[in-house]
């Protein structure tokens, strides 16, 4: 008796795609969890095997590039390099852009994160603080891992602005390739744009 053999469909592309629109749509940041969603909205079991980060982002950059015309992003996402680089340019420690705001991929929730460095979240907070800033913290689980040592979320700009602040050690740390947009870096590209 001859056996059935099925192949394996590989839906990991058709993930990718769901989970960008998931990221672009609903400003979801956690890339894993926008391919776990996008698995369950197709209808997959729990182990189908997920598409790469490097994919869900090129299918975010290729949904961006086809829709992003339609809902006036490219003026949106110079007001929000325009408010990051303010920011920088404000902020007395090492601070770099990241995200959808760094990359050209914003939707309409994404927020502008900043990677920021310093001793201490309390050393940041005191000098918001001091600044007469609005604003709100968010402090990671302990168990993550990779995870900054707190949030906090700016209420006063015109965008949402999350600074993510890093121990000052962690800087030195990455290399420059995973660091983010520098002011220099973001003002060249305003100045392109």
């Amino acid at each position: 008796m001859k056996r059935k053999t099925y192949e394996a469909i590989d839906y990991r592309d058709e993930i990718a795609h769901v989970a960008a629109r998931l990221i672009f749509d609903e400003g979801i940041r956690d890339l894993a969890f926008a391919k776990r969603k996008a698995a369950k909205q197709l209808g997959l079991p729990p182990r189908t095997m997920l598409p790469s980060n490097e994919a869900v982002e090129a299918a975010l950059a290729e949904f961006v590039a086809e829709y992003g015309e339609i809902e006036n992003l490219p003026e949106r996402l110079t007001a929000m390099r325009r408010e990051a680089a303010h920011t920088l340019a404000w902020l007395p420690w090492p601070a770099y852009l990241v995200g959808a705001v760094a990359q050209g991929t914003a939707g309409p929730l994404s927020e502008i994160e900043i990677d920021l460095f310093a001793e201490s979240g309390k050393e940041v907070e005191i000098f918001l603080l001091n600044e007469h800033r609005h604003f709100r913290v968010h402090t990671p689980k302990a168990s993550a891992a990779r995870r900054p040592e707190t949030e906090l979320i700016l209420e006063d700009t015109p965008y949402p602005v999350r600074l993510r602040v890093w121990p000052a050690v962690d800087e030195r740390r990455r290399k420059k390739t995973e660091r983010g947009l520098t002011l220099a870096m973001l003002e060249q590209l305003l100045q392109e744009a």
